[in-house]
This record gives C-alpha cells, sequence and structure tokens, in this order.
C-alpha cells in the first residue's frame, strides 16, 4: 500500500522494453537539443475504431488516443501504476475508500481547467460504457469531495484497484464534465493530454497536433511510460492508415512516413543497411500461449497434459514462428515486471521425449485425433503446425483446423470442437498478475473451473500487502506448471523502422510521440 501513497516526486524507472539499433552508430541515435516544428508521419496497419478512449479495447486506437487523453494513474515504463493527473490517492485502513488529490491548473483542450465534476463524471461514464467496464465493478459510489478532490468508495476490498483504474486496455480517460455525461455518439474528443485532436477521415488517417497550453506533469524528470513528462516539440502527427507493409516501406524510402510502427524481418535486414533509418526490436511485446480445453479428454486428464508440455521444444517452435523477434523465458508477466516469478521454470521447455512419452503411456490418451484450432496468421499456423509435428513424435495425433480470428476466439471459449488452441497476450503479462490470472478464474480459458485457480485469484485480489501479492502469483505460476493447465512457449516482439530525422524516439507500447523532435 506505501507505493499508492500520495507524493510529490515520483521515480521514473528505466526502460522496460529492449530497444535493439541495427545498422545506426551510437551518436546518431539522439541530439541533445530539442528542436520546435514540422509533422511526423505514423504508418499503421488498420484505422482505429474510434477516437473516444473509454469504448475500444482496439490496440490500433490506444496509438492515437493515449497521445490526445490521461488517466488518474497510469502504467510507467515497467507496467507499474503511478500516478498521472492525481497527485496521489489515501487509502482508508480497511481499503475500501481511496480519496484521490488532483493536480491543479490542468487543462482541457477546450481551455477549462480540470475539476474534481470532471473526474467523477468521467469515471461514471466508463462504468455505463467502457470496453472494458468491468474494470470498476468494485465501485459502490463516486464523488468529488472537494474542488480537486474525488473519492471512491468500494463495495469490497480489492487490491487491484489502482491497477484497474491505470490500465491501459480501455483507458478510464478523464474528459470535460459536459463532455461526459453526453450520449456517447454526441461525445466531442476532447481531452487534457499533451495533443489534441484535429480530425479523423476513417478510410485515411487521424491528425493530432501540439496542445499550446499542456504543461508537463512536474512531478516527473522525464519519459516513464504512459505517464512521465510528456513535453512536445512537434507541431503535428499523422497517423496512416496503411494495410500493404510494401506502400509503407516506399513511402518510408521516399521520406512520406517517419515511422512504420512494424516491420517484418526482411524489410528489417534492408532498412538496417541504409543509414537513413534505424531499426528497433521492442521485445518483449507479446507473450505466445498454448491452451488445452480441459473440458474435453484427454486434455482433462493432467497426465495428458504433462507429457505435452514436456514433449515441446518452445524453442525450436518460437524460433520458426518469430525467427526475427523472440525470447526464451517462461514466466506469466514480463521480467522487468516487479512479479515476476521463476515458480515453476524448471517445467519449462523441457525437450525430453523420454519423459513424455512415460507421462502419456499413463495417460487416458487411446490414439485418437485430436484438434488444434489456430487463426489464419502465419505465426499461430506456423506454430500449430510444429506441435503437431513435436507431438507426432511421442504418437499423439493431431489435425490443425484454420479459420478467421473472430471465428477461432468464438470457438475458444466453448466446451466443443477444439483441444488445442495457440494465440498471443499483450496487454496481460504487461498489465500484470492481477490480469494474467484473471484470464483463468472462473475457467475461462482452460473451459473448466480450477478451485486452487480460483482460490489463489481471489486471495491475490484481496490482499493489500505487496510481497504477500507475489508470493501468491508465484503459487498461480508454479500450479500453472506443475498441472500443466495452459503453456508459455515464449516472449515476442515487433520490430519498427523510424527515420533518422526523428531525434530521442524510445519505443514503447504505442508509437510515443511526446519527447521526439526533427532534425533542422
Amino acid at each position: 500500500m506505501a507505493d499508492w501513497t500520495r507524493r510529490k516526486m515520483l521515480l521514473t524507472g528505466t526502460a522496460g522494453m529492449t530497444a535493439a539499433l541495427a545498422g545506426v552508430p551510437a551518436g546518431a541515435v539522439a541530439q541533445t537539443t530539442p528542436r520546435k516544428g514540422g509533422t511526423i508521419t505514423v504508418a499503421v496497419n488498420q484505422a482505429p475504431p474510434s477516437m473516444d478512449a473509454q469504448v475500444t479495447s482496439a490496440s490500433t486506437a490506444r496509438d492515437v488516443t493515449l497521445h490526445l487523453y490521461e488517466t488518474l494513474y497510469a502504467r510507467d515504463e515497467n507496467g507499474r501504476p503511478v500516478p498521472d493527473l492525481a497527485e496521489g490517492v489515501d487509502i482508508s485502513k480497511d481499503g475500501l475508500s481511496y480519496v484521490f488529490k488532483l493536480r491543479s491548473g490542468v487543462k482541457f483542450h477546450n481551455g477549462k481547467i480540470m475539476g474534481a465534476r470532471d473526474v467523477a463524471a468521467s469515471l461514471e461514464r466508463f462504468r455505463k460504457f467502457g470496453a472494458s467496464a468491468n474494470l470498476l465493478d468494485a465501485v459502490e459510489a463516486i464523488s468529488a469531495s472537494g474542488p480537486l478532490e474525488v473519492t471512491v468508495k468500494l463495495k469490497a476490498l480489492q487490491s487491484t484497484f489502482i491497477d484497474n483504474l491505470s490500465s491501459p486496455r480501455s483507458p478510464i480517460a478523464i474528459y470535460p464534465e459536459e463532455e461526459a455525461v453526453k450520449p456517447v455518439k454526441e461525445f466531442k474528443f476532447i481531452g487534457t493530454g499533451p495533443f489534441k485532436f484535429v480530425e479523423y477521415m476513417p478510410d485515411s488517417h487521424v491528425t493530432i497536433e501540439r496542445f499550446a497550453d499542456y504543461v508537463p506533469n512536474p512531478n516527473y524528470q522525464k519519459r516513464d511510460g504512459f505517464a512521465g513528462r510528456k513535453e512536445v516539440f512537434i507541431d503535428r502527427a499523422i497517423f496512416r492508415f496503411m494495410p500493404d507493409a510494401a506502400s509503407q516501406l516506399a513511402a518510408l524510402q521516399t521520406g512520406q512516413l517517419q515511422i512504420m510502427e512494424t516491420v517484418n524481418g526482411s524489410m528489417a535486414k534492408q532498412l538496417s543497411t541504409d543509414q537513413r533509418f534505424k531499426i528497433f526490436k521492442v521485445l518483449p511485446f507479446y507473450l505466445q500461449v498454448a491452451k488445452f480445453n480441459h473440458a474435453q479428454p484427454p486434455c482433462n486428464d493432467v497426465n495428458f497434459r504433462r507429457a505435452v508440455a514436456a514433449a515441446l521444444n518452445m524453442e525450436e517452435i518460437m524460433a520458426i514462428a518469430f525467427p526475427d523477434a523472440y525470447e526464451m523465458d517462461g514466466g506469466w508477466v514480463f521480467s522487468n515486471s516487479a512479479y515476476y516469478s521463476k515458480a515453476g521454470l524448471p517445467l519449462y521447455n523441457m525437450a525430453d521425449q523420454a519423459k513424455a512419452k512415460q507421462l502419456l503411456a499413463k495417460s487416458s490418451y487411446k490414439g485418437e485425433t485430436l484438434t488444434f484450432i489456430t487463426d489464419n496468421s502465419r505465426a499461430d499456423m506456423d506454430i500449430a503446425t510444429d506441435i503437431k509435428e513435436q507431438l507426432s513424435q511421442i504418437g499423439v495425433k493431431v489435425d490443425v483446423k484454420v479459420s478467421d480470428w473472430p471465428t477461432v476466439s468464438l470457438v475458444g471459449y466453448t466446451p466443443n470442437g477444439w483441444h488445442f488452441w495457440t494465440h498471443g497476450f499483450g496487454i496481460e503479462p504487461f498489465e500484470g498478475p492481477q490480469t494474467v490470472m484473471s484470464v483463468y478464474a472462473g475457467g475461462m480459458s482452460q473451459i473448466k473451473d480450477d478451485p486452487l485457480i480460483d482460490q489463489l485469484y481471489k486471495s491475490y485480489t484481496g490482499e493489500m500487502d505487496m510481497a504477500k501479492r507475489k508470493d501468491i502469483f508465484a503459487q498461480w505460476q508454479a500450479h500453472m506448471y506443475e498441472d500443466a493447465v495452459s503453456m508459455t512457449l515464449g516472449n515476442y516482439g515487433i520490430i519498427q523502422a523510424v527515420s533518422t530525422k526523428l531525434q530521442n524516439y524510445v519505443p514503447y507500447r504505442i508509437p510515443r510521440l511526446w519527447g521526439v523532435w526533427l532534425e533542422g
């Protein structure tokens, strides 16, 4: 609880994302003197569904909206919750009352000074319309208890409340009260962020511009995740929707773009030899998992699940699926998390066929053909195909069924039609234990209740002591391995290409445009 007490100055932490540069001299990374002016164009693969941050969890929306809006608490470089629009919070001894002191003098893009009524109205709006409204399920009442003070009462103790409040999944953005109370379709895109909205052309681009009256948070000295010191030097930014990678590459090479948010390995190698560009590997960005359907035999048999986990060579799988950006790590949260644990990791990446065959012989598997569902992305199809081949070597027959993501994700949360399923977790391991554990609570991902998982999740959300929460999460991770509830295959990342004209760029979970400038 001490981490959340009101405070004036905050440590900004160290970079949580590994930025690997190729083909660029160290001295070319950044100039020391910022320069104002200019427009940056970022290529993104698709249009965001909305510029209203609260109502969508699409990553394409976060790319833009987290420049426009801010939250009471945000995540730092390592994914920890830290104050953003709030100065801090006082939590009652029983853990049921949170009193937030707000930063003074914060302006909305329409010139209005932010106050407690704006914050209270925004939180209430999220409870009604938020894409992740369940983040505030524990809230009983919200009130503006002073001009710059908001009090939130909880129905029951929830140790993850600040984590939930700072979640970037569908940000609990703070809007002017008069906008927050409008019907969703009438909402104007007004926030407190360092950029303000200019235009949204759904078939073309989004344009944002520097908010001239924005005052960076004085409690920070430098960038720090989605929080920190947000200084803007460029005049404008354009997020251009370009689904074709070849078109993006051509636009970057001709100077029409300054950032390609994602490039493939071959393009990265090509660009790395050109001194006009920098290549960044943003790793870890995702955690790849392979799930068992516990509602279907033989996946309801722990010996069968352990046999599969023992057989698989995870490094072979990751090298095939993500040859240009992967790392071998079996943790259920990223290694920069304060909750990272090595519990259960001796059971990760065993690649022990002899042990697998012994376990298989004790299981209920009788030689039947099992179904592996996967979406039609190249990486996931490669993973399913390689797992099929590896399991054939211990005598397990697998049929791979490929479909589009909406179809696969619909089937994967039902008890019929599948035995195995692979996909990536992105925001979950970044946000931490509360999000990762929730995916398996109530049997959601394994399609069958697991009393120990439910007990540990309940204990975690009801424990305010951080050391005890770490221990609970370690127990949870150990159980995930010991019972082979689900398998972590490894982490993978994205590769970005950036013009060397763009100075002081540091990759993160969005193409973060504060703190950067264009060379003269």
